[in-house]
C-alpha cells in the first residue's frame, strides 16, 4: 500500500495484491481536502498490521503444535523402541529365534515340547458331547434333575436314568442312530423349517416301508445305516449340483466325498439285503409249521 502523486501534484492511495499468482495494483482513494484519504490509509495500515499479528501467531501455534506432535512421535519411537528390545530379549531367552532376519520361530526343541503338551492336554481333558439334551421349558423337574447331574449330582446321576423311563425319553436320547439322522436332516435343510419336515416325513415314511413288519434288532440298524447313507448322498449330489465349488480342488473334494458317502449307501443296503436272505428260510420254515399245524386240525376236526 502506498501513496502515487498523479494529475498536477494530487496523491491517490492504491494497494498492491495477487491475483492467480499475479501482482496487481488495487486503487483505494485519493487524497482530498477533508483528509479522507489519510484517514483510509491510517485504517488499512491497522487492519494490515492486525492481519500481520494473526498470521504471526497461527504460524506460532503451528509451530508449537508441531513441536509437541514431534515430542510425542519421539517418545513413543523411544518406548517402542526400548519394548522391541525387551521383547527380543525375552524371545531369545525362551528359545525363539528370527528366520531370515524376518518372522520369529520356534526352534525346533520347543516345537516338540508344544506338540507333546497339546497332545497332553488333548488326552487328559475329557470328551465334549456331540449333542447337548435339554428338558422341555414346562418340565421344570427334570430341568433342575439336569442341570444337578451336570454339576456333578451323585443322586441326580442315579435318578436320571428313571426319569428317562418314566418321561420315555430312552429312544429319544439314547438312540444313537436316530440322532444321527434329525443331525444330517438339519444339516441338510439348513435354516429352511419347510424342508427340514419335509424331508423328515419322507425318511419316516421311507424307514416304514424299509423296516416292513415285525423288523428284528439288526434290521433296524441296518434301515438305519441305510437312511443316513440316503440322506448324506443326495445332500452331497445337490451340494454338487446348485452349489458347486468354484476351485477344481474343492470340486474334486466334493466329488471324492459323494463317492465315498455313495460306498457306504450301497455298503449298508447290501447288508440288509443280506440279513433278510438269511432270515427267509427261517420265516418259510415257519410258515411251513404253521400250515402243517393247519392241516392237522382240518383233519382232527374232520374225524370229530
Amino acid at each position: 500500500m502506498g501513496w502515487e502523486v498523479r494529475h498536477g501534484g494530487r496523491r491517490y492511495l492504491y494497494r498492491n495484491r495477487r491475483v492467480n499468482g499475479k501482482p496487481v495494483k488495487e486503487y483505494l482513494g485519493a487524497d482530498d481536502r477533508f483528509g479522507t484519504g489519510v484517514l483510509l490509509a491510517h485504517q488499512l495500515e491497522q487492519l494490515q498490521a492486525q492481519a500481520a499479528e494473526r498470521r504471526r501467531r497461527a504460524r506460532e501455534a503451528h509451530t508449537a503444535f508441531r513441536e509437541r506432535i514431534d515430542d510425542l512421535l519421539h517418545a513413543t519411537a523411544s518406548a517402542n523402541a526400548h519394548l522391541r528390545t525387551l521383547i527380543e530379549g525375552t524371545l531369545y531367552a525362551l528359545g525363539y529365534h528370527k528366520h531370515n532376519r524376518g518372522e520369529w520361530r520356534m526352534s525346533r526343541e520347543l516345537t516338540h515340547l508344544k506338540n507333546a503338551l497339546e497332545k497332553l492336554k488333548h488326552d487328559t481333558e475329557g470328551p465334549k458331547p456331540l449333542i447337548r439334551f435339554e428338558a422341555p421349558e414346562n418340565d421344570a423337574e427334570a430341568i433342575a434333575l439336569f442341570a444337578k447331574a451336570r454339576a456333578g449330582g451323585t443322586e441326580a446321576k442315579k435318578r436320571i436314568s428313571a426319569l428317562l423311563r418314566e418321561r420315555r425319553w430312552v429312544d429319544s436320547f439314547g438312540n444313537l442312530g436316530r440322532q444321527a439322522t434329525r443331525q444330517l436332516i438339519r444339516r441338510a435343510a439348513s435354516t429352511d423349517p419347510i424342508w427340514e419336515a419335509a424331508i423328515t416325513e419322507h425318511v419316516t415314511a421311507m424307514r416304514a416301508e424299509l423296516l416292513g413288519a415285525n423288523p428284528t434288532a439288526i434290521e433296524e440298524l441296518l434301515v438305519r445305516r441305510v437312511i443316513n447313507g440316503w440322506i448324506t448322498t443326495h445332500a452331497l449330489e445337490l451340494e454338487l449340483t446348485i452349489r458347486p465349488p468354484a476351485s477344481e480342488k474343492g470340486l474334486e473334494y466334493l466329488d471324492r466325498a459323494l463317492g465315498r458317502a455313495q460306498k457306504r449307501l450301497t455298503g449298508a443296503v447290501r447288508e440288509l439285503a443280506r440279513v433278510r436272505q438269511l432270515r427267509a428260510p427261517a420265516i418259510l420254515a415257519q410258515l411251513n409249521v404253521a400250515a402243517a399245524q393247519t392241516v392237522v386240525n382240518q383233519t382232527s376236526g374232520a374225524s370229530g
